[in-house]
């Protein structure tokens, strides 16, 4: 392969192409037979290419090729900046929804300034509380009256994105249990630390998301987040969506904890308990066929879709049987709805992981048998 010559175009090499940043070569053979292509020269230029310099092929879906610059580090080097300037009565969960989506979009560093010459008190605050609450890796490293300058310290490589699912996966399934634990109890205070945990899932799954899109834009580098092909992105974006809303329902059960005047009976418990165990199975063999790219365990998932529904009928029948005050029904029948969602959306990650893993199944037999 060799870079077109300063001021030279080849007419018989380059074609037109309709879109500014592709180009077009034809392969062309040399005498010994090997088949060669012109580089662009600006791509060589901005690569930082010379003359015995190598470049890499990473080979991608569809006969495509990835090429890049052999032993770059230049991803490593990437810290992207940007300034915000902001005015004196900006919204607190403005200011919020705005350093979440720089963060998500793979900025580095974040610095915030006043355009009156001052930060507000509250704008600190909420600086401050987004940097610790709701962004993984993320510290306020400089402060005045200003400006704030926040950093993401975590690189990629630190925390795999098959990683941090496992961590979602771990505190969702402590939070399921600890909403139960204070159903039966009626124990609000555990009630309120589950609806308070809610705020680690969605760090984790921002985080995902945040790889996910470095991943999107750097596709020869998805092996260093621990993912290995470009349409595993757009699978582990819809299951960490899966497991942040399985999430916030097992906090809305402790939501609704709180909203109770009396504890549930024996036999009331028992029903919702098989309910929360069914649909938190679902939810962890779910994903561990995701890990494990296994199609069938995926499907075991799927043939008890149905148990969801049914125990949730029970559970219901039940509650309609109890004499229970107005109120506590309604948040009775709110937490079963909830502990349905969550194997529903047991059932969402594992049609993911059979999309993906099919493949998979038809390159290791034959065929695929239905099994009756």
């Amino acid at each position: 392969m060799k870079a077109d010559p300063v001021g030279a175009k080849n007419e018989t090499d380059e074609e037109q192409s309709p879109y500014e940043d592709r180009y077009v070569r034809r392969v062309q053979v040399t005498g010994r037979g090997s088949y060669i292509v012109s580089l662009p020269k600006p791509w060589v230029q901005e690569a930082g290419l010379r003359k015995g310099g190598r470049v890499e092929f990473s080979k991608q879906e569809n006969w495509g090729l990835t090429l890049t610059p052999f032993g770059s580090t230049r991803y490593d080097d990437e810290r992207p900046r940007c300034t915000m300037s902001l005015n004196a009565n900006v919204d607190p969960d403005a200011l919020t929804r705005m350093i979440i989506s720089l963060y998500v979009a793979g900025y580095s560093t974040i610095e915030i300034r006043s355009k009156s010459g001052n930060l507000s008190s509250t704008t600190r605050d909420t600086i401050r509380d987004v940097a610790r609450g709701k962004l993984v890796g993320t510290e306020l490293v400089t402060e005045s009256a200003q400006s704030a300058t926040l950093q993401v310290l975590l690189s990629y490589p630190q925390l795999l994105v098959p990683d941090a699912m496992r961590r979602m996966l771990s505190i969702l399934n402590a939070m399921q249990q600890d909403s139960m634990q204070a159903f039966s109890r009626l124990d609000k205070e555990l009630a309120n630390q589950v609806v308070k945990i809610d705020d680690e899932i969605d760090r984790f799954s921002l985080y995902v998301i945040r790889q996910l899109k470095w991943a999107v834009k750097h596709p020869t580098l998805l092996s260093r987040i621990g993912l290995a092909s470009p349409v595993e992105c757009l699978g582990y974006r819809i299951i960490s969506k899966s497991v942040e809303r399985s999430a916030d329902h097992a906090a809305r059960i402790g939501v609704n904890v709180l909203l109770l005047q009396q504890a549930p009976g024996p036999s009331l418990f028992k029903d919702a308990n098989a309910l929360s165990q069914q649909s938190s199975r679902m939810m962890e063999t779910s994903l561990r066929a995701l890990f494990a790219s296994d199609y069938k365990l995926a499907e075991t998932v799927l043939l008890e879709r149905d148990k969801v529904t049914d125990l949730e009928s029970r559970l219901v029948e039940r509650l309609l049987k109890e004499k229970l005050p107005a109120g506590d029904l309604s948040a009775m029948r709110l937490i079963s709805e909830s502990l349905r969602r969550i194997g529903e959306y047991a059932t969402d990650v594992a049609e993911v992981v059979l999309n993906s893993t099919i493949q998979k199944m038809l390159d290791q037999s034959e065929g695929i048998e239905a099994e009756p």
